[in-house]
């Protein structure tokens, strides 16, 4: 990305919160890629048969995942397209475009095509002795390995990415597995080809690890080159699984907080992450690794259980989509303060209630954080109310950035400014810090505050602070004060549920869904101007869902507070306004 002396302070803010290790890793990338091709490091060693490999795996139990069925995945091909991410996308079998070179828009969905695991789909049907799905697993297998050799031009973008090597490492290796033995001995060639591309994927994936990003980054590195280091045998397998132990040690010690959340705050990379520590607690050779990664699971697996709404998906706070967690374990019931996490949760009848009162991240990767600190996300007698805009992709695209703003989280905004400075894909400069917390339960009630000082760089230092209450009669109240003075614009607002009609009335909104009937009245301590705007919502990757924000905004001198009051609705004659 170009940059000039305008950006060069944003930069600045951004970089000086990074590891020194991660600049000098981001370094030696820049420097490989411009160096000749190093073929040295790509060439295998003699490859062993299908048996002997498949002899060396495992029973590894699937990951959870939100990939179609392979006869879906057939039927979309036959009309040369490919549906990835809630998204469908030209792709024709005998001539596939893999999109190779710097990518610009639809990079997640690019780089998920080549992580392979739609063809595990097609796989899986071609072992069931699908005649059509093994053509179109033979054919897609053998033009990749053409056509995206790490020799070339814009392989090593994508295709050739080592987040995206290490999954498909994964899913090479269970389509080999499903197939079996016998299938390979009837397709020799395809068998070289491919085991010759497993290898030297590795061995990319080994000289290339991700210590610039770290994170769930070189926790699934860990996975590639532990699947690679059981499949092969000999020396340099070897090696690769102890990199593999190292980093997966190591990283379960440095990701997972001591209240059982990941530190890069996201519910669904939290179950990624899970998945990955389980696969690994298969994989790795080492028993005290095992138990490492056994134990890693367990943590974030009793943590996950609080993240759900009744719907049995997880709450999505910053990058995130809603993925099932139902399988888990039962609902659990009343509060819980994650302190390290800086969630707070409460899981009850009729309110389901999550609380952001933490940090947006790690310091030295915050690239899934949105500039959502003190929003909330909750359910009303199981219906999901106010809700988080989502993740609808990874481009730099005002999609993006609306989905990492504050203004389209359920907390507030001053001057139109995001509480932390989030920009580009996934860059934060300026962080918004937490500041006191407080958590109190019963068992009918919760008491929960906390701030931030996000806006303290703005003149007279405003500071938000917010309290969330759910009191015996099951109303819901929220207290947002902003402290500090000058005169500022301040706004916020509460995103809907798709499912919710809304009508105004005086001081607010009347919500109805089923038989649910709910009244939100808002006051502030200076007069308030209540609107209800159009918004989209996005549940999942690549799905966009109309629905509604009732948003509030004042402009005058601080301090100044807004109370929030959601009940179930009494019906007043005299209550209704024109909608």
């Amino acid at each position: 990305m170009p940059m000039d002396i305008a950006t060069l302070p944003l930069v600045l803010r951004t970089v000086r919160h990074l590891r020194p290790s991660q600049c000098v890793a981001r370094l030696l990338r820049y420097v490989k890629r411009r160096l000749p091709l190093r073929a040295g490091h790509v060439r295998s060693e003699s490859i062993e048969s299908a048996a002997a490999c498949l002899e060396n795996l495992p029973q590894v139990p699937l990951k959870r995942t939100v990939g179609v069925d392979g006869e879906r995945v057939l039927a979309q091909l036959r009309d040369n397209q490919l549906e990835l991410l809630n998204q469908r996308q030209a792709f024709d079998v005998l001539s596939p475009n893999w999109r190779l070179g710097p990518c610009r828009r639809d990079r997640l969905w690019t780089v998920t095509l080549h992580y392979h695991e739609w063809l595990y789909r097609v796989a899986v049907i071609a072992a069931d002795g699908v005649a059509e799905a093994d053509e179109v697993l033979r054919v897609c297998l053998s033009n990749w390995i053409t056509e995206c050799d790490i020799a070339r031009d814009g392989a090593e973008q994508l295709a050739w990415n080592p987040y995206a090597i290490a999954t498909r490492l994964e899913w090479w290796a269970r389509t080999i597995a499903v197939l079996g033995e016998s299938y390979w001995r009837e397709h020799t060639e395809l068998w070289r080809r491919l085991a010759d591309s497993m290898w030297r994927q590795a061995q990319y994936l080994h000289c290339n690890l991700e210590w610039d990003l770290r994170a769930n980054h070189l926790l699934r590195d860990a996975v590639g080159l532990a699947w690679a280091g059981r499949f092969f045998a000999g020396s340099l397998p070897q090696k690769w699984l102890r990199s593999a132990t190292q980093l997966a040690v190591s990283q379960a010690d440095e990701q997972l907080l001591v209240d059982g959340g990941h530190f890069e705050r996201s519910p669904m990379y939290h179950l990624d992450v899970m998945d990955d520590f389980e696969v690994l607690a298969h994989l790795l050779p080492d028993t005290e690794a095992q138990q490492v990664m056994h134990a890693a699971y367990n943590r974030l697996s009793e943590a996950a259980v609080w993240f759900r709404h009744p719907d049995g998906q997880v709450v999505q706070l910053n990058d995130a989509e809603r993925r099932c967690a139902a399988s888990l374990g039962p609902q659990p019931t009343g509060g819980r303060h994650f302190a390290e996490t800086g969630l707070i949760v409460w899981q009850g009848d009729p309110w389901c209630l999550f609380f952001d009162v933490g940090e947006i991240g790690p310091d030295y990767q915050p690239g899934h954080a949105h500039a959502d600190t003190l929003t909330i996300e909750c359910s009303y007698r199981g219906q999901r109310l106010f809700v988080d805009p989502g993740c609808h992709s990874y481009d730099n695209n005002e999609r993006r950035r609306y989905d990492r703003a504050t203004d389209s989280h359920n907390t507030v905004c001053v001057d139109g400014v995001d509480s932390s400075e989030v920009w580009h894909i996934f860059r934060v400069g300026r962080r918004a810090r937490p500041l006191s917390t407080v958590a109190e339960f019963t068992p009918q009630t919760m008491h929960a505050a906390g701030g931030h000082d996000g806006y303290q760089f703005l003149p007279g230092k405003p500071r938000h602070r917010r309290t969330v209450d759910i009191d015996a009669d099951a109303t819901l109240r929220i207290a947002d004060v902003i402290e500090g003075g000058r005169r500022h614009t301040v706004s916020g607002g509460y995103l809907l549920e798709p499912c919710w009609q809304v009508e105004s009335i005086q001081n607010g909104w009347r919500l109805r869904s089923g038989s649910a009937d709910l009244t939100i009245r808002i006051r502030g301590s200076i007069p308030l101007v209540l609107t209800t705007e159009s918004r989209p919502v996005h549940p999942h990757f690549g799905v966009v869902t109309e629905s509604q924000r009732l948003c509030w905004h004042c402009a005058g001198e601080l301090p100044l507070r807004v109370d929030t009051e959601v009940s179930a609705s009494i019906t007043s004659p005299g209550d209704r306004t024109a909608r």
